[in-house]
């Protein structure tokens, strides 16, 4: 066992794996410190969040759940984290005795994992040895198997696995509504191994039962980490490695106030003692009252204040000392002014839907520092009598000034000026910890000498905030500034998970983003890997659009043949396409239509529906088989090789027809006739173009026949400007088939093999 350490790293979580909770069955999510899930509304997002919630929500995040969540089978939901190695049993020559009196073990829950330790050891009929591997060593496993187990236990990879979930309403506001909830876990545990060698596995079937799950693994390998396997059962626990934070709906006033008035009330012994201790140091001032009360309401109001600076940016809390109050303001302006009391009944209705929400977040972020507030305070008071007097003294010449200076011009001994003291106090305060816990050799005595003085606290503690749909009431530029925040949170150690249909939640970089969909054997959650990302890119920066609304503004891509195509249709026909969700990709030709429209780039990195429109081409005689490829012009012979390629490949495809041999031909005459007088008309010019045998190119044609040059970009694009300036109609054959785009986009649902139809 490695001897306990106020720096040792905090759990680390390495994925989570829904066997099935209502839509979601048997997935696996390789976990990173930001998540972003995505996908379309009803396809299973919420729902993987609850599962999180039911696996490591607090009591106020399930209080707030609780009516939405569903029943969870056995075993069917897990998460794997690397943690402490103090996770592991407790050696079984330091393992409490059976006997151990129930209520004590309630009381204390040190003392019902020595219970739980012991009866594992016992168990598997091991009742000696100073360490782990001692223990396991009474089994007689063979050396391979031993030194391998060795190399697993610095930083030890654990399968949590839910056995069983219950909860039950332990108290109620005035208006009946719960206020506080009992919640039990129970978790079945697995060590689990990295790569375990062919030395260690051939022995698997004639090691101890304890083993059973590598067994089991070798034969069909549970979802987890690359490279792990399951290797050795152990002792059940009733705490998961990491906590989650969600407000799964806005909460009334009430309960905000009820929340942060039972925290503050759960802080004030504590630190009223820390107050006292910190009072009576050698250089405090001491004609004023150490006022211990007053610290939580201060400390709770920063947690919320700084928050808000990270999140709205443009309100702050005060507390009012008045039964866990506070005043809420709005600092834009020269001076801030009181929005209003948290107490309040209609605190929180005063604020716009978009502000609400993060001021509703902030105070919940107050309520969980009041925790560690209370924890920290706990062990510092109790040790800081323990100081050697002459180094106190040392420390605080550097700081006395301005703490008195502080408390004299105050009244009373602010939270700032405690804050003082104890940060030049840290690393005193932080030996004497460990001297303290070092006193034990046992792991037992270590533990519930934590307990009973609060250094527990001094584990880092892995933190998983959610959002569900951040941009709710949010304008564009602040759903912006609100993704910012939550990367900062990120940053700042949180781990973050969102669901969002936002491309500036998408946009976040080293985020894993997670495409969420619904199938009908039930939702996947497919993340995307680095060269999705690197092609989504590329295409979005094609489309001019950025990767989040590549993802979360298309719902159909169309593919036309050239600039040209694209160029009419984005300034002709541009936003009613993006109302119905339309992007554009140029194929850069028709010999290109086979290798660009087949997509397996596009239906990789996009997931949307995809259709192509060509020039030249009637989709009647495509789809009449009965007509000889060679009387078929070369653009409707490539569509119907791409059509067959699509049905092998049983991939849907919508398929769109242009009559005329060019999309220019589509431009409206007078717009033309504004440069080339001459121009004849469409009508005479396709009469020309229809009786030639061996069609030329129509735009070169078009320049050397009627000296009307549509062949540069730029003319182009005259014509298309005159055309929006002046309100000139294309063709109506064009409108008709853009109208048929929008329908079939808007549509959303794609038959298994497309028909070729008329256009």
């Amino acid at each position: 066992m490695t001897e306990s350490s106020p720096v040792e790293p905090p759990a680390e979580l390495l994925g989570v794996h829904v066997g099935s909770y209502k839509n979601l069955h048997d997935q696996w999510l390789r976990w990173s410190d930001g998540i972003a899930l995505f996908g379309i509304n009803g396809a299973g997002k919420t729902n993987f969040l609850e599962a999180l919630a039911i696996l490591l929500g607090t009591d106020q995040t399930l209080l707030l759940a609780h009516q939405r969540l569903a029943a969870v089978a056995p075993s069917g939901l897990e998460l794997v984290a690397k943690v402490s190695a103090d996770e592991l049993p407790w050696p079984p020559s330091w393992a409490l005795p059976l006997a151990t009196r129930p209520d004590f073990a309630l009381q204390f829950p040190v003392l019902f994992r020595a219970q739980r330790d012991a009866a594992w050891w016992h168990a598997i009929g091991v009742g000696a040895g100073q360490t782990f591997m001692a223990g396991l060593g009474e089994l007689a496993l063979p050396d391979d198997v031993l030194e391998y187990l060795q190399s697993q236990f610095n930083r030890p990879v654990i399968r949590y696995t839910l056995t069983s979930f219950t909860f039950e309403v332990t108290d109620r506001l005035e208006n009946g509504d719960p206020s506080a909830i009992r919640v039990e876990r129970r978790f079945s545990r697995t060590l689990m191994g990295f790569s375990p060698p062919e030395a260690v596995t051939g022995l698997a079937d004639g090691l101890p039962d304890v083993f059973a799950p590598m067994r089991s693994a070798l034969t069909v390998p549970p979802p987890g980490p690359d490279g792990y396997a399951d290797m050795l059962a152990l002792p059940d626990v009733t705490e998961p490695p990491a906590q989650l934070e969600w407000l799964p709906r806005g909460r009334r006033s009430a309960e905000v106030n009820e929340h942060l008035r039972s925290r503050i009330e759960a802080a004030v012994e504590p630190v009223e003692r820390l107050a006292e201790s910190l009072a009576s140091l050698p250089v405090a001032p001491g004609e004023f009252d150490p006022d211990g009360q007053w610290w939580p309401y201060e400390v709770a109001a920063q947690a919320a204040s700084t928050e808000l600076s990270i999140t709205l940016g443009n309100f702050d809390v005060k507390p009012t000392g008045n039964d866990a109050e506070f005043y809420i303001r709005d600092t834009r302006g020269s001076t801030p002014s009181d929005i209003g009391v948290v107490g309040d009944a209609d605190a929180l209705e005063r604020f716009s839907a978009g502000e609400r929400r993060w001021v509703d977040e902030a105070l919940a972020t107050a309520a969980r520092a009041l925790d560690r507030f209370a924890a920290r305070a706990s062990w510092q008071a109790s040790l800081l009598y323990e100081l050697d007097d002459a180094d106190v003294v040392e420390s605080l010449v550097t700081v006395s000034e301005s703490v008195q200076g502080l408390v004299k011009s105050a009244g009373f001994w602010t939270g700032e000026a405690k804050e003082r003291l104890l940060s030049v106090l840290e690393d005193q305060l932080l030996v004497a910890a460990r001297d303290k816990l070092a006193e034990h050799d046992d792991a037992f005595r270590r533990s519930l000498m934590q307990q009973l003085t609060g250094l527990a606290s001094l584990r880092p503690q892995t933190v998983v905030r959610v959002f569900d749909e951040p941009e709710s009431h949010l304008h564009p530029q602040a759903q912006r500034s609100i993704a910012g925040a939550l990367d900062r949170l990120r940053l700042r150690g949180d781990n973050v998970v969102l669901a969002s249909h936002s491309p500036h939640f998408l946009d976040l970089p080293d985020w894993q983003l997670v495409h969420v969909q619904r199938t009908p054997e039930g939702t996947t959650l497919s993340p995307l890997v680095a060269s999705d990302l690197d092609a989504r890119k590329a295409l979005a920066g094609q489309m001019g659009l950025t990767r989040g609304e590549l993802l979360t503004r298309v719902s159909f891509l169309l593919v036309v043949e050239g600039e040209h195509d694209r160029l009419l249709l984005e300034e002709l026909y541009g936003a009613r396409l993006q109302d119905a969700g339309v992007a554009i990709v140029r194929m850069h030709g028709t010999s290109n239509l086979l290798a660009t429209a087949q997509m397996d780039f596009v239906e990789r990195h996009l997931d949307v529906p995809i259709g192509v429109l060509l020039d030249f081409v009637r989709l009647d005689r495509v789809g009449d088989d009965r007509i000889p490829p060679d009387q078929l012009h070369d653009e409707e012979q490539a569509l119907r090789h791409l059509r067959r390629a699509c049905r092998k490949k049983r991939r849907p495809m919508q398929y769109f027809g242009l009559r005329r041999p060019d999309i220019v031909a589509y431009l409206n005459e007078d717009a033309i006739r504004a440069d080339e007088p001459t121009f004849p008309g469409w009508r005479t010019v396709m009469r020309e173009f229809d009786a030639i045998r061996q069609r030329p190119s129509f735009k070169p044609w078009l320049q050397r026949t009627f000296g009307v040059d549509l062949t540069r970009t730029d003319r182009v694009r005259k014509v298309v400007e005159r055309m929006v300036r002046n309100g000139y109609p294309a063709v109506a054959e064009l409108t008709q088939v853009v109208e048929e785009v929008e329908r079939t986009a808007a549509e959303g649902r794609w038959p298994k093999y497309p028909a070729i139809g008329s256009a």
